[in-house]
């Protein structure tokens, strides 16, 4: 009996490293720069791709608190809300939506060599924009101050 429960403890320490392991190594993509993490993300297979967009939604969250694009209520607010729905319809969304007016405001060339958390942050804003009235430009000229 002892040895079951050392064979079922000793399995779950192992999976509990390889998860952290994939999800250490998915949120350090989101320091790459947007356009190297573009490339990584557009090549990648499907479950990658899913891990990716999961890490860079939730590492633009924790991100956009610290920089106060978000209070700490609507983060755990959107943490509970983004883990329901499919991570790669989101950014399919942010990129449709925001990206082209994250480019409009910083430009094509700030994105490329920006990090791609942070390029998310300011997809974030400009998400929110579409609900709160606060334009991106508005956040940018606060961000900078």
């Amino acid at each position: 009996m002892e040895f079951l429960i050392g064979v079922v403890v000793t399995c779950l320490i192992i999976f509990g490293v390889y998860v952290y392991s994939k999800t250490d190594k998915f949120n350090k993509l989101t320091r790459l720069s947007f356009s190297d993490w573009m490339t990584q993300y557009h090549y990648a297979e499907t479950h990658i791709k899913h891990g990716m967009s999961r890490a860079l939604i939730l590492q633009t969250f924790h991100l956009a608190v610290d920089l106060r694009a978000l209070t700490a209520q609507e983060k755990v607010e959107l943490d509970a809300g983004s883990m329901k729905e499919d991570p790669k319809e989101i950014l399919s969304q942010w990129f449709e939506h925001s990206l082209p007016i994250v480019e409009q405001e910083i430009g094509a060339h700030e994105i490329e060599k920006s990090e791609a958390r942070m390029i998310g942050v300011f997809m974030l804003v400009a998400m929110k924009s579409l609900t709160t009235g606060e334009p991106l430009h508005d956040y940018l000229r606060r961000f900078n101050q």
